[in-house]
């Protein structure tokens, strides 16, 4: 509830480690950047609107993912902060579309109804030499 920040509905307890980023895909589902530390495994959980589980993705291809987010075209982008990099997978399959190596360590990404990818990106460095930027790549 707005008004007063009671939680009306929740998921996915138990199947979610350590949720960061979320995203609603064009389709109405729901998907969760999670990184699994007890089992050292990263992954994208994908929920229908109503928060039963439906797939998981990304797993063996994610090294600490923290943002993410679908296009219109049902294809995800995750912002790997480990990897260095936004890797886009079939929202469906979660066959591996393409790997873009950033300067930096990306924490979040989203893509502009005009298809640009932007990129929220981290130096890496403690917080005395903290920078940070947004890359725009389209």
């Amino acid at each position: 509830d707005l008004r007063t920040g009671e939680t009306i509905h929740s998921f996915g307890e138990g199947t979610l480690e350590t949720p960061y980023g979320i995203a609603v895909g064009p389709d109405s589902e729901v998907y969760v950047a999670c990184t699994c530390e007890s089992k050292k495994v990263s992954y994208v959980s994908i929920f229908d609107a109503h928060g039963t589980a439906l797939r998981t993705i990304g797993t063996g291809r994610l090294l600490n993912p923290l943002g993410v987010c679908v296009d219109v075209r049902g294809r995800v982008f995750v912002a790997d902060y480990g990897a260095c990099a936004v890797v886009v997978l079939d929202g469906d399959t979660g066959t591996l579309l393409t790997t873009l190596r950033i300067r930096g360590k990306p924490f979040d990404v989203l893509v502009t109804r005009r298809g640009e990818i932007v990129i929220g990106v981290h130096n890496g460095k403690d917080r005395e030499e903290s920078r940070g930027w947004l890359a725009v790549i389209g």
